[in-house]
């Protein structure tokens, strides 16, 4: 019988060690080449254990842009437009509902924001700025 290997979990990034990563690709990355999806993952695991501004700051990256990328894909879906879409729901959270937010642009679409506990990996204000311009 063969001895079974058993693979340790991989530790989970710590903010230092991304920044560090971040810092080496900017020493020799190319002149207009984007940032790698690598190292966006890693910044948004980060994003997991600290607060999005912080980990924002620290590695030098757009705040907006992360905290899009952080949010996951109930915001992505919520910001898809879809031609003739007059209604989306997003439920952020299996949790019992503590606040429901219900918006109507002036061109009549609706969204349908339901969330519980803290909102430290989105903003639900920014998710309404984005759908009352129409994004």
């Amino acid at each position: 019988m063969e001895p079974v290997s058993i693979q340790e979990p991989t530790p989970k990034p710590t903010l230092a060690d991304v920044r560090h990563r971040f810092e080496n690709w900017r020493k020799g990355k190319k002149h207009g080449s984007g940032i790698p999806k690598s190292l966006w993952a890693a910044a948004v695991e980060v994003c997991k254990g600290n607060k999005v501004y912080q980990v924002s700051r620290a590695l030098g990256l757009n705040y907006s842009e992360l905290k899009q990328r952080a949010a996951g894909p109930a915001l992505r879906d919520a910001r898809a437009v879809v031609p003739g879409a007059k209604f989306v729901e997003v439920s952020l959270e299996s949790q019992p509902v503590l606040c429901s937010v219900e918006l109507e642009s002036a061109a009549g679409d609706k969204l349908k924001l339901t969330f519980s506990g803290r909102c430290r990996d989105f903003d639900p204000m920014e998710v309404a700025r984005a759908f009352l311009r129409g994004e």
